[in-house]
């Protein structure tokens, strides 16, 4: 079964420290409109995030801080995702991360992500657009939890340096614009605005 984390653990200083999830396109929330796009039982649902859990109560969704403190960046919140599965009694063995702020990102991406590893017999799937990877948007099986926190603890803050012994699959998107498009200042805030008015969703 598949799990998946939202990375909204950041201090979103290009927003001026708004809580980015909480941010609002056509009256809905960053995070709800990943929610509706998912179509993934909450419950195998996690959002990492550092900031109240209050804030998030009507979503019904499991809320998680890192468990390593001090902002360690998105492995960290992968890490914390990989454990609070690994701890539940309901049979996840992959979990899919995706960062908080892309409200454009594929539809079919979990499934995709999840039949390349399969299919590759791999360990990590990375998306990958326009010969980009994206490596924030992954599969991780949840087998990898230790040597994560062991590689967080030796100071390994970027996803390509720990998923490198991996070899992670490359998993191709195609699409007319840029699915992985994340707002990450008010001008992109607008920009997304702008799209979704455009009905590109």
């Amino acid at each position: 079964m598949i799990g998946c984390v939202l990375l909204a653990g950041g201090k979103s200083s290009r927003m001026n420290g708004i809580d980015k999830a909480l941010l609002r396109i056509n009256n809905k929330t960053l995070l709800q409109l990943i929610l509706d796009k998912l179509k993934i039982d909450n419950n195998k649902i996690v959002l990492n995030t550092n900031r109240d859990a209050n804030n998030f109560k009507d979503y019904n969704l499991n809320i998680i801080n890192d468990t390593i403190p001090n902002f360690q960046g998105p492995l960290a919140g992968i890490l914390s995702g990989l454990e609070w599965f690994d701890k539940q009694d309901n049979n996840i063995e992959w979990v899919v991360s995706l960062p908080i702020d892309t409200p454009f990102f594929p539809e079919n991406l979990v499934d995709k992500l999840f039949e390349s590893v399969n299919k590759n017999n791999r360990l990590v799937g990375v998306a990958n657009s326009n010969g980009r990877n994206h490596p924030v948007f992954a599969i991780w099986h949840i087998s990898l939890k230790n040597d994560l926190k062991n590689s967080l603890k030796n100071n390994i803050r970027k996803i390509d340096i720990f998923t490198q012994k991996y070899t992670p699959v490359e998993v191709h998107f195609t699409s007319s614009f840029d699915q992985f498009f994340n707002v990450n200042t008010p001008d992109d805030l607008k920009l997304a605005e702008d799209m979704f008015s455009k009905g590109i969703k």
